[in-house]
């Protein structure tokens, strides 16, 4: 699901192994060039093995999809030429690349062999706690109600939505003159 971690997972794996991280996304790649999307896929190979980079496609559901049949336009005849092009270079591709999606039952066969899929779940209420943890800053005043493991008890949230709650709250506090933050303000940004 959106906002659970995948991007952030990717960055994480390019720091771990202390590689750079070559991030594109599937509107950088394609063109309405017929062929030049599939240079562009052979380009963003090449360099990401030439500069030993990891590899990072955001939202690749489109390039991932199943190949089209029954192809009547130019148009379609690149999609397919984009997608094969793709599994060639993932075939020779000497480091790591990452898709990341949020459609994986879309995927063309093609690479369901080729790829290992990992599932970002929505998290937990162990881990919505954690996330909390992580993202409400110790300079940040807050109310004595305030709690992750109060905050936990909130279903559905995933880690982006709890970062963009913590800013959201802070700021509408600092335009209203509050001093503190409550728990329903941080209740009210998640609604938000």
């Amino acid at each position: 699901p959106p906002g659970t971690g995948k991007t952030l997972a990717a960055h994480a794996l390019s720091s771990y192994v202390n590689r750079p991280i070559l991030q594109v996304s599937y509107g950088q790649i394609e063109s309405k060039y017929v062929g030049d999307g599939a240079k562009n896929v052979e380009a963003v190979f090449f360099a990401a093995q030439r500069d030993k980079a990891i590899l990072f496609i955001d939202e690749a559901d489109s390039l991932l999809s199943k190949r089209l049949v029954n192809v009547n336009q130019g148009s379609e005849q690149a999609i397919n030429s984009m997608r094969s092009q793709l599994l060639v270079c993932l075939e020779q591709f000497k480091g790591i690349a990452i898709f990341a999606t949020n459609l994986v039952e879309n995927y063309d066969r093609g690479f369901e062999t080729r790829v290992r899929n990992l599932y970002f779940p929505m998290p937990d209420w162990s881990a919505r706690e954690q996330i909390w943890k992580k993202h409400l800053p110790r300079e940040l005043p807050l109310k004595e109600d305030v709690s992750p493991r109060r905050l936990a008890d909130l279903e559905d949230v995933c880690g982006r939505d709890i970062k963009n709650a913590i800013i959201d709250a802070a700021l509408r506090a600092a335009r209203a003159g509050q001093l503190v933050i409550s728990l329903a303000d941080l209740e009210s940004a998640i609604g938000r």
